[in-house]
């Protein structure tokens, strides 16, 4: 299927974005965090947005919490943004925190973990670990059911969050209730073969911008046999919360994407993973007027409602 139309229309009066290895650090940095937060939200509403700190493994860790209408106590949501590891931050991502906190009728705490380069793998993955434990451990405090945890990310945010369900299964707790991973891949390096080639040259993300993503964020090769870095590669998949998988039908790492779910459902693990036709990786952010990242939305929230009421009745 070709581009979606509407995504067709808006490339072609925008430059073409270089290649990310071109542009320095700081600059790539400013140039999405200028472009993401000239997005249209959704227009969607709720009780309240605050910033504050939570303990991390190397300080505080910022993070925003999201609290829907209605009456608590609520699921709550540990979120985690895009941006390869090395961009990103609460406000990059600030339209998918609101659409999941008022889809999923959840509390949504978001995020800002460390980054690449300053901070190498495992930094981020520790500030996300400490984050899961620190929404579980403070559920109610923030009008939440200690027993309604899930996490959620989308790109390298859902790799976050697909190994954060690996290790709180490892660790016995928190137990989640559901894992939503938009175009988050569950193996690293991105094989070059399939969705990889088709797109090798985008539109928005390159194969070799996610290669370079990486580069900056592993200490060396031997971290892409970390679960954390490839879930994947864990030994054992079982025990794992209901997972939802949304891939891009133009995105290079399709593929990679996709290839999870088969690994999570051999293990016995409810799944639901979706294709989305014509968009592109990253099309979740474009939430405010996007049909296909509305529908990416409402799937998720779909999901995680339906896993938070069965949680529910088996409390």
């Amino acid at each position: 299927m070709p581009l979606d139309p509407q995504l067709e229309a808006m490339f072609a009066n925008q430059p073409e974005w270089p290649p990310i290895r071109t542009v320095p650090v700081p600059a790539l940095r400013e140039a999405v965090r200028s472009s993401s937060i000239q997005m249209p939200p959704p227009q969607v509403s709720l009780a309240s947005v605050s910033d504050r700190t939570i303990p991390g493994p190397a300080g505080e860790i910022p993070v925003r919490i999201y609290t829907p209408e209605g009456s608590g106590p609520f699921p709550v949501i540990a979120y985690f943004h895009g941006g390869g590891f090395v961009v990103g931050d609460l406000d990059t991502q600030d339209m998918i925190a609101r659409g999941l906190a008022a889809g999923a009728e959840s509390i949504v705490v978001s995020v800002d973990y460390r980054l690449a380069p300053e901070h190498k793998f495992p930094a981020a993955f520790d500030d996300c670990w400490a984050a899961t434990q620190w929404v579980a451990t403070n559920a109610a405090e923030l009008g939440g059911n200690p027993a309604l945890i899930g996490v959620a990310g989308d790109s390298a945010g859902g790799v976050l969050a697909s190994a954060c369900a690996l290790l709180a299964r490892d660790a016995g707790s928190p137990r989640l209730s559901v894992q939503i991973n938009w175009y988050g891949p569950g193996i690293h390096p991105i094989p070059e073969e399939g969705s990889a080639i088709e797109f090798a040259d985008g539109p928005i993300l390159r194969l070799d911008d996610a290669h370079y993503f990486w580069e900056l964020h592993i200490r060396d090769d031997s971290d892409f046999d970390d679960f954390r870095a490839s879930p994947m590669k864990a030994v054992s998949h079982e025990g794992l919360p209901p997972a939802f998988i949304a891939s891009a039908e133009c995105d290079p790492i399709r593929d990679a994407v996709e290839s999870y779910a088969p690994v999570l459902e051999k293990a016995g693990i409810e799944v639901e993973v979706k294709r989305y036709p014509g968009m592109v990786h990253g099309f979740v952010s474009w939430l405010g007027f996007l049909p296909g990242a509305q529908a990416a939305m409402a799937d998720a929230c779909a999901f995680a409602k339906k896993q938070f009421a069965a949680a529910r009745q088996n409390a």
